[in-house]
């Protein structure tokens, strides 16, 4: 017996076996789909997770979408399920078909101009990321939301399902003063937009804050454009 010509055939089916497992593994990887970044390495952080891809008219499907950057027209559109363009359509269909959308916060355009736009004009924009949200898009401001910790957001969930699991769980919440509900946040030291926005749109119309809790401007912002109103106790 050639026990060399053995050896060598042997090295090679294990080869063989190691390229095909690590195929096999990039294959079944969910696919995460990024839009408007060209620095894919920021996003390094998900590798290991997700197979990253640019979008291209190619793509028909993915399990998540992440937004890097979100201009003022496409914010508008988005939030009026319009679209002008291949990208924004796409956007548009995952959301349909239930899939996870997530915008980094950091590259959402109107929010630079907070200090110099007419107040009118700025709330309309809120207004408008509100819509989103209430579509399922996800506005983040750390990539690690998105990691496995997190998975459960990677389930194929109708925007039913969602709404009504947030429902059961603001109920535990919920008290009733003057016949309103209110939502209680005097527990929460720092009160923050992403507070407001699933109470608010579950029909809460007051909020209890503690007299030491403190609240960021978008929260001011958001209450006031919500006629949410503010007591502290």
């Amino acid at each position: 017996m050639n026990y060399d010509k053995l050896v060598n055939l042997i090295v090679e089916e294990i080869y063989k076996k190691i390229n095909t497992t690590n195929i096999s593994e990039k294959v079944n990887k969910p696919r995460a789909v990024l839009l408007y970044e060209n620095d894919k390495s920021k996003f390094d952080i998900l590798s290991n997770e997700f197979d990253i891809i640019d979008f291209d008219n190619s793509i028909k499907d993915c399990e998540i979408v992440i937004i890097s950057r979100l201009c003022m027209r496409g914010l508008c559109n988005l939030a009026l399920g319009m679209n002008v363009s291949d990208d924004e359509r796409f956007v548009l269909k995952m959301l349909m078909k239930g899939r996870s959308v997530y915008v980094l916060d950091e590259g959402i355009e109107y929010k630079r101009y907070k200090e110099t736009a007419p107040k009118d004009l700025y709330n309309k924009y809120l207004s408008y990321e509100d819509d989103i949200c209430k579509f399922g898009v996800k506005i983040i401001n750390d990539l690690n939301s998105i990691t496995s910790k997190n998975k459960t957001n990677y389930k194929k969930q109708s925007i039913s399902e969602v709404v009504s699991k947030s429902n059961q769980s603001l109920n535990e919440d919920k008290i009733k003063i003057d016949d309103e509900f209110s939502i209680d946040l005097r527990s929460k030291k720092l009160i923050s937009e992403s507070d407001l926005r699933k109470p608010m749109v579950n029909g809460i119309k007051n909020v209890i804050v503690s007299k030491k809790s403190i609240i960021t401007p978008l929260a001011v912002d958001f209450m006031r454009v919500h006629n949410l109103k503010l007591k502290k106790n």
